[in-house]
């Protein structure tokens, strides 16, 4: 065997290996996947979660509450994997998406008392 074969053989083992390219992340799945961040904005409504095709995090769509550039219409939070601030799990992007539909869309009692503030709660009546 020559060293050629052998770096060969040690190349194929590296790409055995390797994670795939294009392989997303599991979270990724439990969300609609959406072309760009513009597409979901114009497609989707208060609080509903999703992604993008290029990134690795996951977005909530909310609210502009002020600035000039993000001061009306939707925009899209953007939760980043392995990061505390915001948390990153599915379960605390999931209660960001639910306290948004609460917020700016058609959320339910039943929601607001699992996952409403207490001012929210205050306001529709619920313990």
């Amino acid at each position: 065997m020559n060293i050629d074969e052998i770096l060969d053989e040690i190349n194929e083992e590296e790409k055995d290996t390797a994670k795939p390219e294009g392989k997303k992340k599991s979270f990724k799945g439990r969300v609609k996947t959406y072309n760009t961040i513009k597409d979901a904005l114009s497609g989707g409504g208060f609080g509903q979660i999703f992604t993008t095709k290029g990134a690795d995090r996951m977005y909530v769509i909310s609210k502009g509450k002020w600035g000039a550039k993000s001061g009306r219409g939707k925009i899209a939070k953007g939760f980043t994997p392995g990061s505390s601030t915001p948390g990153s799990s599915f379960s605390s992007v999931k209660k960001h998406a639910a306290r948004t539909i609460l917020r700016y869309g058609k959320g339910s009692d039943k929601l607001a008392s699992r996952y409403g503030s207490r001012s929210i709660k205050k306001d529709r009546g619920v313990k």
